[in-house]
């Protein structure tokens, strides 16, 4: 194999190796969110993405590790989504709608299966709850200020309630599996949780 050879061998490898990395990233999200997290195997990924159980390994260390970008991929693009709709929405009590229809969306989007796997799976529930509360910082931050400036929203110490919002979530989450049997209750949860935000901070 001469030079020219070798360097069009590599450049097809290099965009076959592409192709299975993002064929197994669709698969393994579409079969945890369907099933959730334990009732999923590397061989059943592996399967439906074509690609053998060895080539997963070779991008990820760990079923748990394949998770975990997985949810990585899905919370920035969640979290893209929710700013270009909370970016083109005026007001502080509309951006709290466009937070409780978003989140009804996503709870359509995942089975409960999903959910209480990453509730019950502490390693999991970690990683994904410091990304969480530092973006819901960033957006009641943003809302509450913007709120007060127009006067939607009462004068309030933001960093206080902020934090207050925080903690409230932990107290939801951690205690998510007695609380929340079925999507129903998750929706009828949500909904009262910001009804009470939006309502309990208006001005009016």
């Amino acid at each position: 194999m001469n030079t020219v050879q070798a360097l069009e061998w590599g450049i097809y490898m290099a965009v076959q190796s592409k192709v299975k990395y993002r064929r197994l990233m669709e698969k393994a999200k579409e079969l945890f969110i369907q099933f959730g997290y334990k009732a999923v195997s590397m061989d059943q990924i592996a399967e439906a993405a074509g690609i053998s159980k060895a080539t997963i390994y070779n991008y990820f260390p760990s079923k748990e590790e394949l998770f975990m970008k997985v949810m990585r991929d899905i919370a920035d693009e969640a979290y893209r989504d929710l700013d270009n709709h909370l970016n083109n929405t005026d007001g502080a009590i509309a951006k709290i709608d466009v937070l409780i229809n978003f989140s009804m969306e996503k709870l359509n989007q995942f089975s409960l299966a999903f959910y209480r796997d990453i509730m019950t799976n502490p390693y999991i529930t970690s990683k994904i709850m410091a990304i969480k509360k530092q973006k819901a910082r960033e957006i009641f931050e943003n809302i509450i200020k913007t709120g007060m400036e127009n006067g939607e929203i009462r004068d309030i110490d933001v960093e206080f309630l902020v934090t207050l919002l925080n903690i409230m979530i932990d107290g939801i989450l951690n205690n998510f599996s007695d609380i929340m049997n079925d999507k129903e209750q998750i929706r009828d949860f949500c909904e009262k949780f910001y009804d009470f935000l939006k309502y309990g901070l208006s001005n009016r």
